[in-house]
């Protein structure tokens, strides 16, 4: 095959390159896929490599398809093997054990069977919580940790330890793996059996890896044995789109890949196709203050456009409903995407969006926060102070907080026909602290009844005890409450749209339906502006990008503190910020839960540049305070040395 016309120096370059590791960093918009796919016809057509002997990998089922598709658009009949890391490693298992596809557990299933396993164990988890005990199980696994060191950030390390092992041994009684297995187990194959890793190493000589800053311990481990011994090994990514820590992965392997490959050969691709000349300018100038990085000087095709705009805001409720009036205007909402930090800001959009009646599709995991059970919990305690005594809902909140009101008296209650209310005072079930606390929450119904929703709720929290009872219910949990409060917080922001409660109630049953009629997964041609995370929206590119609510607090999130996490944290703003094509807008509203907020650091150039030299000077400190004790170590243990030869003298 010939030089393509269509290629750029930089991208011939990888085209070209045969033998050896080869490290590729491709910036945004760079044309990496095309690079993969053509270098890989280029292997086939003029290196005579048979196409079966050349396999390429990537992170997810859609890039794997989207590449197999493009490649076989170029080389028809030719078929060489596209797949994920799971697929791929699957393949070695099934080979090797004979596992097939049913005995995968899914998703679902996995869920289900861990909540069982807490369930036995007289733990409760909420969604969020069990969603992060899940993570941590990938995460053990892929970190190839041993259970028994291994500290769980979400629940005692006891408890995680015993649900571990509850769980691997009900996988293994139902003869099934998991996802995280796949690798694990072909790490473990391979380590403990030559022949068969030779066996895959001579099936797939050369060897292809795209998004490699995403990578794990486990899967780089199962790669460095796949391409020994002659490493023909080609890595795409780019250090400054490094935005998965959470799921293990670690931009330090795309780092210190050339220490690991000495003999790399190193391209960049360097031209931006993607945005115009404005936007790439100022991605630069973000993504220049992390220190850890390849430096890098991303260029664009001189393509002109309107310069990234900043837009003020009162607060979030503002800020959705101008932004939602603005691309009301807009033609082809299929080039429109509005991209946040966490899932919880979608709400206010949701709303604005369901209010101007401009169709939308969420990106990421459907999460309506009017189906969080917190919200659950407070519909039933205005419906309890508004509408009637439905047993349901006293059943939800009797003892949120805590009224050390039983199961048995709730269940004669229900058994009867009647609330606890009116049979409270008759019973002898219940002791007299107890009567006192329902007569207690009577009184706090009636006040209920005769607030506003926002201020309703603001009672709930604070007089009731609510907030208190999410502190314990955490604390009970060995978890940080920031999260639930945060969802506290956006309810009882969104009520103050809604004085009343009945209407605050059916808003949240309405937006909830609107967001299934919205989900993702609907094949209709409606156009449709896109909702997403900025971790979700990685890979994807618009006409027009709004990234909402860039203010302190939420980017960078309040949880990341260290100069690593700081660094993450630049890194997915400028993941966000490079999805524009043509249009940027940045919005910082003023304030947040009725709280005053500062625009995020990423968009103020002196403070950002502050807080990198103070995160460095941090570092320097450290590095040499840990300096100085090695040095003080040395000397105190040689004195040691000299006093107890003197007293044995």
């Amino acid at each position: 095959m010939k030089a393509n016309a269509n290629l750029n120096t930089n991208q011939s370059e990888a085209v070209f390159h045969k033998d050896g590791p080869m490290m590729v960093l491709a910036g945004p918009g760079s044309g990496k896929t095309t690079v993969i796919t053509y270098r890989t016809l280029h292997m086939i057509r003029h290196w005579n490599i048979p196409a079966s002997k050349i396999l390429v990998i990537t992170f997810s089922k859609a890039a794997a398809t989207q590449m197999e598709n493009r490649f076989r658009a170029l080389a028809e009949g030719e078929n060489c093997t596209f797949g994920t890391f799971h697929s791929v490693f699957f393949r070695v298992l099934r080979q090797r054990y004979g596992y097939t596809v049913e005995q995968i557990l899914q998703e679902g299933e996995r869920r289900e069977m861990v909540k069982k396993s807490l369930a036995a164990m007289e733990f409760e988890a909420d969604e969020d919580t069990l969603a992060s005990i899940l993570n941590e199980i990938s995460n053990v696994k892929n970190e190839l940790c041993n259970i028994n060191d291994y500290d769980s950030a979400v629940i005692a390390k006891d408890i995680f330890r015993q649900l571990f092992i509850r769980y691997e041994e009900t996988k293994y009684t139902l003869d099934k793996i998991d996802f995280d297995d796949m690798l694990v187990w072909c790490y473990h194959l391979w380590t403990a059996e030559p022949q068969c890793l030779a066996y895959w190493q001579n099936q797939y000589p050369y060897i292809m890896i795209d998004e490699f800053q995403d990578i794990n311990l486990v899967q780089y481990e199962c790669i460095r044995l796949l391409a020994a011994p002659d490493y023909h090994l080609c890595v795409v990514g780019d250090d400054d789109q490094s935005i998965y820590s959470f799921r293990g992965a670690r931009p330090e392997f795309l780092l210190r890949f050339p220490e690991d490959y000495p003999q790399v050969k190193q391209v960049t691709l360097d031209i931006n196709y993607r945005s115009t000349s404005p936007i790439i300018s100022l991605s630069n100038s973000i993504i220049s203050n992390n220190r850890v990085r390849y430096e890098k000087n991303i260029k664009g095709t001189e393509r002109d456009g309107p310069k990234p705009s900043v837009l003020n805001f009162k607060n979030p409720d503002h800020e959705a409903s101008t932004i939602a009036s603005q691309i009301k205007k807009l033609e082809d909402l299929d080039e429109v995407a509005v991209i946040y930090r966490t899932n919880i800001q979608a709400r206010a959009f949701m709303d604005a969006f369901m209010q101007a009646n401009i169709p939308y599709v969420v990106k990421d995991e459907l999460s309506v926060i009017y189906e969080h059970w917190i919200a659950k919990d407070w519909f039933a305690y205005l419906r309890l102070g508004n509408c009637g005594m439905d047993i349901g809902d006293i059943e939800r909140v009797i003892n949120k907080p805590f009224r050390y009101i039983n199961k048995a008296f709730i269940q004669k209650a229900r058994k009867d026909g009647c609330n606890i209310f009116e049979i409270y005072a008759r019973s002898e079930m219940l002791n007299a602290a107890q009567k006192q606390r329902i007569e207690e929450l009577t009184t706090h119904l009636r006040t209920i009844s005769k607030r506003p929703t926002s201020e309703a709720l603001g009672f709930i929290r604070r007089i009731v005890g609510y907030d208190e009872y999410i502190a314990d219910y955490c604390n009970y949990r060995k978890a940080s409450p920031t999260g639930l409060l945060e969802i506290a917080n956006e309810l009882q922001e969104a009520a103050k749209s809604f004085p009343k409660a009945e209407d605050f109630i059916l808003h949240g049953l309405d937006a909830i339906q609107a967001a299934k009629q919205n989900d993702r997964t609907t094949d209709d041609d409606t156009a449709r502006v896109t909702l997403s995370t900025m971790h979700s929206a990685k890979g994807l590119e618009f006409g027009t990008v709004y990234i909402a609510s860039a203010v302190e607090g939420l980017v960078p999130h309040e949880r990341s503190t260290s100069a690593s996490q700081i660094e993450e944290e630049r890194r997915l703003f400028y993941v966000g910020v490079t999805r524009a094509k043509d249009r940027l807008y940045i919005s910082v509203p003023s304030t947040r839960h009725d709280k005053k907020i500062k625009p995020s650091r990423f968009i103020c150039k002196s403070a950002d540049e502050k807080s990198t030299k103070n995160q460095i000077k941090s570092q320097v400190k450290s590095q040499v305070k840990n300096q100085i004790k090695k040095l003080t170590k040395g000397k105190d243990d040689k004195n040691g040395k000299t006093r107890a030869s003197n007293k044995k003298t």
